[in-house]
Parts: C-alpha cells; structure tokens; sequence
C-alpha cells in the first residue's frame, strides 16, 4: 500500500476513536434481588410500608455510589405501588406504581 493511504487510514481511525470514547453510558437495568437476600432490615421498612401488601420483586440499584432496594407492592386494592429504601433501612419513598396501575386487562375475544 502506498504510505499517503496508510496514513489517510490511520489518521481515519484514529478520529473515529474519540467520539466511541465520549458516547453516552447506558444504565445498566436493576438487577433483581431474592426475598431472602434482601437484607433483614430493609425487608422489614419495606413490609412496615407495604399497608398490608404482598411484595412482588425486589431489585437493586446503585445511584451515586448509593444502594437502594425498590419493592413492588400489590395492596390489598389491587394497586401497585413501589417502597424505595437504602440499604440500611432507611425509608426514602412510597409512591404508586401508576405506569402498572394504568394497565388493563384486555380479553382475548370481544
């Protein structure tokens, strides 16, 4: 090859890299975490909050170096709603679930 294509193919490249290095970082999704592993003092803010709910799924999720677990509750009405708390416990919100709550059941036929 001639050393000016050489050269055209190199300088391409290394163009191309800088803008993989600076494309935008997906956040990995929450990973699901096991009743059983969920630590005993988060279970207990999290069924304390639930109003007589069933807990569904947990997950976990690190924001800013810190660890909250989400619990997805179904009351006893039938909505949803999700309990956020830290990994040591401590309560930092109960909001519906009203992307779930909105859902409908749709029959098959008719």
């Amino acid at each position: 090859m001639n050393l000016t294509i050489k050269t055209l193919l190199t300088l391409a490249i290394l163009a191309a890299l800088p803008g993989l290095a600076f494309a935008k970082q997906k956040k990995p999704p929450p990973l699901r975490v096991y009743w059983k592993d969920v630590p005993a003092a988060v279970q207990t803010t999290i069924q304390s909050n639930s109003a007589g709910g069933k807990v569904t799924e947990v997950n976990k999720e690190t924001v800013n170096g810190v660890l909250y677990y989400y619990g997805e509750v179904k009351g006893t009405d039938g909505k949803w709603s999700k309990v956020c708390v830290t990994d040591t416990g401590t309560l930092v919100k109960v909001e519906p679930d009203n992307a779930r709550n909105k859902r409908k059941h749709k029959p098959l036929f008719g």
